[in-house]
C-alpha cells in the first residue's frame, strides 16, 4: 500500500481527475487519450489497493489488482510508439498481458496470500511462489516481458531524442524518457536496497506513476505549443 488506504484513494482520485483535465482541456492533441488512460488505469490499481485494505473481497481485490498493473508495460510501450508515430501490431503488443490476465482469472489459486500492512499491500501469488519448474518458466516470461517491454520504451524515446531535429519534439521525447524513467529505476533501487518489500513492487511502482502523470501534463503542453508553431 502506498502508506494509508487512504492515501491510495486520494491518488486514485487525483490521478483520475488528472486524466480526466487531460481529455477535458488538451482535445487538441493527439497524445492525450493515451497517456489518459494509462493514468486512469494506474489510478484504478491505487483503487484496488485501498478496497484491498477495506473490503472483505482481498483476494479479489488482489485479482483485480495484478490484472492491472499487468497492463501497464504494454500501455506504455503503447504510449511511446504513438509518441515516436511508429505503427506496430498491437494485438502483439497487448498480447502477453491478455494471457497473463485469462490465467488469473480462470485460476482460482491465482493469489495464494493478500494483507494489509503498514506500509504496503503484499500479495503473494502462484505464479511466484510455487517452485515447480512450469511456474518458474512462466514467472521468467512474466517478468522478462513486464521489464523488457519498460526497457523497449526507454530505450525508443531515447533513440527518438538523438534523431529528432524539432526543439519542442526533442522536448516531448526527453520528458516521456524522464517520467518513465522515474516511475521505474527508482522502484528497482528500492527492491533491490530493501528486498523484504518485494512482495510490496506493486504498490511502490505505481506510487512513483505520479512522475509519469506529472510528465504527461507537460508533454501536453508541448504538444500544444509544437501545433501552435
Amino acid at each position: 500500500m502506498c502508506f494509508t488506504p487512504a492515501v491510495s484513494l486520494s491518488v486514485a482520485i487525483i490521478e483520475w481527475i488528472l486524466a480526466t483535465i487531460l481529455l477535458v482541456f488538451f482535445k487538441k492533441t493527439s497524445l492525450n487519450k493515451y497517456f489518459a488512460w494509462l493514468i486512469y488505469v494506474l489510478g484504478f490499481y491505487q483503487f484496488t489497493e485501498f478496497m484491498l485494505c477495506t473490503s472483505d473481497n482481498a483476494f479479489l481485490w488482489a485479482k483485480f489488482g495484478f490484472i492491472t498493473y499487468t497492463f501497464l508495460p504494454a500501455m506504455v510501450l503503447h504510449a511511446v510508439l504513438r509518441i515516436s508515430r511508429k505503427n506496430a501490431k498491437l494485438f502483439f503488443i497487448y498480447l502477453i498481458p491478455l494471457a497473463f490476465s485469462l490465467i488469473a482469472l480462470v485460476n482460482p489459486n491465482f493469489i495464494t496470500g493478500a494483507k494489509c500492512t503498514s506500509v504496503f499491500v503484499q500479495v503473494r501469488l502462484a505464479l511466484i511462489e510455487n517452485p515447480g519448474p512450469l511456474q518458474s518458466s512462466v514467472s521468467w516470461i512474466y517478468m522478462a516481458y513486464y521489464f523488457g517491454f519498460m526497457a523497449i520504451a526507454l530505450g525508443l524515446m531515447i533513440k527518438d531524442y538523438l534523431h529528432q531535429k524539432n526543439r519542442i519534439k526533442r522536448k516531448i521525447r526527453i520528458v516521456a524518457f524522464i517520467g518513465t524513467f522515474m516511475m521505474l529505476v527508482p522502484t528497482l533501487l528500492l527492491m533491490v536496497i530493501l528486498p523484504s518489500l518485494d512482495a510490496g513492487f506493486p504498490s511502490v511502482l505505481c506510487g512513483f506513476a505520479l512522475f509519469f502523470a506529472i510528465a504527461t501534463f507537460i508533454i501536453a503542453y508541448l504538444e500544444t505549443k509544437l501545433k501552435k508553431s
